[in-house]
Parts: C-alpha cells; structure tokens; sequence
C-alpha cells in the first residue's frame, strides 16, 4: 500500500493521536526533571509575558507624567529604579531559561537512552520470523533515524510548544485586560492563521512519513550492496547499481522535497499574516484613540492610551512571533511522530510464546535430565528426537513440509539431502523451534518440544551453519560465544578438537588476535573452524550441522571430519549437506524432495535401491 493512501481517513489520526500519547508517557515517566523544567518554563514565560506589560507601565506610570513638568524639575531616579528592578528580574529569567534548557537536555538523552535499550532488549526476545521478513536496513532505520527525529522533538520541539502554548494563554489573558476592541482582530486573524497551520500540519504528517519509508528503503539498499560488493565487482554490476540506487534516491528526494516545501512556506506565510495583524491592530488602536471610541475590557471600559496601544501592538507582535514559532514546530513534530509510531511497532512486536515448564539439568560431563519446574518430574536426556506427521507453511497456503516423519536415536547421525528449498534447513528450524508447526507433533525424549523451554531447549543444541556469524572482538571470545563461562583451556581444547588451533597459532596475536564482525581477514574456512569450534565448546547433547564443512577446502576437510567425528560421538546429530562424500556414514540418510521425505537408509542401502539418492551421488542428477 503506497503512502498516499495510507494517510487517508479517520483511521490515520487515531494512530497519530495513540503515538503522540505514547511519547509523552514516556516523558512523564521523569517526574522530577519535568517538575524542574515546568517551573523554570512558567517563570521564563511570566518575564517574557512582563516585558509586554512594563511598556504600559513605563509609557502610562512615568514617561508620560513626566511630560507634564518642567524639563529642569523632572526626577529620574523612579523611572531608574523602574527600570533597574525589571533588569535583575530579566537577568533572573536568563539563568532559569539556560538551566532548564539544560535540564531539558539531559532528560531527551536519558528517555532516548531508554528507549533505546527497550528496543534492543525487545528484539533480543523476536521469533526469528521477524528477522526472515523484515530487512535489516529498515531495522537499522529505526535505530539511527527514527530515534533522532525522536530526539529532536523531545528536546526542542516540546518544551519549545509547551512554552508558547503557555505563552499563547497568558498573551490572550492580558489582552483581554488591556483592549477586548483589539483582541476581536486577533481572533479573525488568529482563525486564518490555524486553519493554514492545521492544513499545512496534515499533509506534513503525511510527507513525512513517506520520507521516512523511502529513507529507509535506500539504507536497505545501501546495505545489500555494501554486503555484496565482491559479487557487484564480479559481474560488473556497478551501472546497474548506479540507476537503482539513483531511482531510490530520487523518490526520496521527491517525498524530503515535498516535506520540506510545506515546512519551509509555513514560517514566511505565518509572518505575512502576523504583519498584516499588526498593521491591524495600529490602525483599530488609533482609530479608537482619536475618535474616542470606549475601549472595552474584562474590568470594563476605559480610555485607551498610547501606553495600552504600544503594550498591545507588543503584545501582537510576540503573540505572531508565537504562533509562527508553535506552526514552525508542526512539521518537526510530523516527522518525529512518524519516526515515533514506527519505533513503537517495533516495541509492540509480539516477542516469542514460550509455555514450557522442562528445564535442561547438567548433572556432569554428557549427563543431562529434563526437570519439570512444575511437577518435578525428570527425564533422563538421551537425545531421541521424534517428528509424526509434520506439516508447515511459512505462509499460509504455501506449504513448506508435508507429512514429514523422522526418528532420531541417541548417536544416531541423521543426514538430510535435497535440492535447495526441499525442507531440510526447515526442520532444524523447526526442531530448536524458530517457528511453530502446523500440524503434528515434535518430541524430545518423548516430551513434547512445545512443553520445554526454548532457551533450555536450544542450550541442548549446537548449531554449525553455512552462513558464519562472528562477532566483534577477539577469537578468544568468538570460540567462547558458544559457551559463556568457558575457560581459555576449554577453548583451546575445542579449537584443537576441530583442528583450528593451528591457523589460530600463526596469527600475529593468536587466541587474543581483534577481528571485526565480518573477519575481513581470515579465510572463509578459517571462518567456519572458528564455528565450529565454538560448537564443540558448547559441548552439547545434539548437533545440527547445516553445511557445515561447504566452505572448507577438501583437505581442510579430512582435518575437521576427524574432528568432529570425535565430536558427534555418543549425540544425536542431523547434518544437511550438498557434498554427499561427506554422509556416507550416517546412520540415516533422508532424501527430500518438495518438502517431502522420498528416500530413506544409509548410504549402502540407498545406492542399491538405485533411486534419486543414487542418481545424485553418481552425478546423473545434481543437487541445485
């Protein structure tokens, strides 16, 4: 659905009215900077109000008195102390203005840091489902450019229209005082000038939620590219590149043009009306002035003076400087509720289900129970794992697994093979439970998987895939990953076990050598070691190995098969692999095609059956 329409309808104010009230719960939450900053924004508002009136006071109570003596026989020192006194008051209103402005400083860094961690906290406890359909430059997105137009309009766009809306009330309040004659023009020009700010508001709200979407689309983009900048080199891809990512940043420009055109017209249109109010109002004042027309106000009628006039037009000229102010901060306030709404999308996201009562118990070394944490119940850990009839469909009406069956002993080594989309990565998922079934059942150990834990569950896993992860830091701490409270000796050993050791040794820092999160220095197999290694510190009852040998070199290879057949020893192992050389001595060999199971034994017995398995391993068919 394209922007345009989205922003039609009642249905988009009730999302704008919900976000803007989330934001300023969450300012609420800071009762004690909120306390200090209102009392520092009151008293600024009530010197800056002050001004206005001291003007009549100073033309009405002692300029034009003055006027009356003899210029040798006035006396100054009333209208210096006057004058003097205002001056500490102002000074006074500068230093609460500054402190609370400072105030106001710490306390969007600290609702942002909150903010912050609440959304990383949140993702952290994600189905993997999220990650599968939503793009991670989008996500980035939120966290960059969404948080700062966030920023912006906690720090300055709030205070900035709470305090002219204070303003705004206590301007109206004292021109009531001082001339109802003259507030009746502000009224009919105050009518046009809302109206503009309303028009102008909406349609801000809506551009600037386009440009939002349309930013990040291109840092999307740019962030697939960046990833895949050897294959852009390797097929030339570069032109092709140049016209798309000119094309998403033309429509950005477009959606940031049209945003910014309806920002920047609105302060020049409010200050032509706010002038022409002002030619107004001198020409209403003077007219009543010298025709002696009765000035009317909330305490009656007077004369109007030259002193009421002067303090008015004042008045009128902060009163437009306000409302040109409050109209200025609509568009800021527009794009940072649209950054706002979809932050808090991002915080509503439903985290994972998790029902299960079993709890993973380590009595020792390769010794583990199922402990229910309601009924006390314990069940030994062998490792047979179970799927009956199962079904599922990433989307529905798509399915993925039909009627899939597998029996997995402890010890066993269960090898799916399959054309790419068949299912076998599919299961794995479903097995550690990064997605639900649909129909059918899953067991552990004869428990139902939906009855464990999921962190429990997963800690008796260790995942080796084709696409590695490293993280930021040193090697050390990449092989520890895998198990948190290892030690270097049990690092070590495990980096040994899967033959890393000795590529690790060379490097100029060894074990303590800094590697980035896309390790631009080490070799994709060397990559693969280091997960594999931090599998084998896990030391875990069941493995899932996801091509985990594709990246190494075949001599490479014959090191870590000796590995890790030490490893799988005495656990239940499922092992997808494209290199059929690499199953062949896999208790269970299962050959899956569309979702479905069409093969199954071990490698001597498929070979004879001469079917699809033999078909692949000769090479009459290949494994795409």
């Amino acid at each position: 659905m394209s922007p345009r329409r989205r922003f039609s309808g009642e249905p988009e104010r009730k999302v704008k009215k919900g976000t803007f009230k989330r934001l300023i719960s969450n300012i609420l939450a800071h009762k004690i900077r909120l306390v200090l900053i209102g009392f520092g924004i009151i008293i600024t508002t009530f010197v800056n109000i002050g001004v206005s009136l001291f003007i009549r006071v100073i033309i009405d109570d002692y300029i034009a008195p003055m006027l009356a003596y003899e210029k040798d026989k006035v006396d100054y020192t009333p209208l210096l102390h006057a004058i003097l006194t205002f001056a500490v008051i102002l000074l006074i209103g500068a230093i609460l203005s500054f402190i609370y402005r400072y105030m106001m400083v710490k306390l969007s860094n600290g609702i942002l840091r909150d903010i912050r961690e609440q959304m990383f906290s949140k993702m952290q406890h994600f189905p993997i489902r999220y990650f599968d359909t939503n793009k991670a430059g989008d996500i980035m997105s939120k966290y960059t450019n969404d948080l700062d137009t966030f920023r912006q309009v906690i720090s300055q766009s709030l205070p900035e229209t709470i305090k002219g809306i204070l303003s705004f009330i206590m301007i109206i309040a004292c021109m009531f005082t001082l001339s109802i004659n003259l507030v009746l023009v502000v009224v009919f020009m105050c009518t046009i000038m809302f109206l503009f700010t309303r028009w102008t508001g909406d349609r801000s709200f809506k551009s600037y939620r386009a440009t939002q979407k349309s930013i990040s689309d291109l840092n999307t983009y740019v962030e697939e590219m960046v990833l895949g900048s050897k294959d852009v080199k390797v097929y030339c891809y570069e032109e092709r590149n140049i016209e798309t990512f000119s094309d998403k940043n033309d429509l950005w420009g477009e959606a940031v043009t049209r945003a910014d055109t309806l920002s920047n017209m609105l302060m020049p249109c409010m200050n032509s009306l706010g002038n022409i109010m002002y030619v107004f109002i001198a020409f209403v004042g003077g007219f009543t002035l010298l025709n002696n027309i009765p000035n009317y106000t909330i305490f009656g009628t007077n004369v109007l003076t030259i002193g009421t006039i002067s303090s008015f037009m004042t008045f009128t000229k902060t009163f437009t400087g306000l409302i040109a102010e409050l109209s200025s901060q609509v568009p800021y306030i527009a794009q940072s509720l649209s950054g706002a709404e979809r932050i808090f999308d991002l915080i509503d996201t439903e985290v994972e289900i998790d029902n299960g009562t079993y709890e993973l118990e380590k009595l020792g070394d390769n010794n583990w129970n199922w402990k229910d944490s309601v009924s006390k119940k314990e069940v030994p850990l062998v490792g047979n794992i179970v799927l009956s009839n199962v079904n599922f469909s990433y989307e529905k009406g798509k399915q993925v697994l039909k009627d899939i069956n597998v029996y997995a002993d402890k010890g066993q080594k269960v090898a799916l093979v399959g054309a790419t989309g068949a299912g076998k990565t599919t299961i794995t998922n479903l097995i550690n439970r990064f997605y639900e079934v649909d129909s059918g059942d899953i067991t552990y150990d004869g428990i139902e998987i939906k009855d464990i834990k999921k962190r429990d569950l997963r800690d008796s896993f260790a995942v080796v895939l084709q696409d590695v992860n490293l993280f930021t830091g040193t090697i050390m701490e990449n092989i520890r990953y895998g198990k948190l409270s290892a030690s270097d000796e049990e690092c070590i050993s495990a980096a040994k076990l899967v033959y890393a050791d000795s590529f690790i040794e060379m490097l100029p820092d060894g074990y303590n050598t800094m590697i980035t999160g896309d390790a631009g220095g080490l070799s994709q197999g060397q990559k693969q070691l280091i997960s594999i290694a931090r599998a084998a510190v896990a030391n875990p009852p069941c493995l899932i190995l996801d091509e985990a040998t594709s990246s190494i070199d075949t001599r490479t290879e014959k090191l870590v098969e000796k590995g890790m057949t030490e490893l799988m020893k005495g656990r239940t192992v499922f092992i997808i692999a494209h290199r059929l050389s690499t199953i062949r001595d896999a208790d269970v060999i299962m050959v899956m095609q569309n979702g479905e199971i069409i093969e199954r034994g071990d490698h001597k017995t498929l070979l004879e059956k001469k079917g699809h398995y033999y078909e692949l391993y000769t090479g009459k068919v290949e494994i795409s």
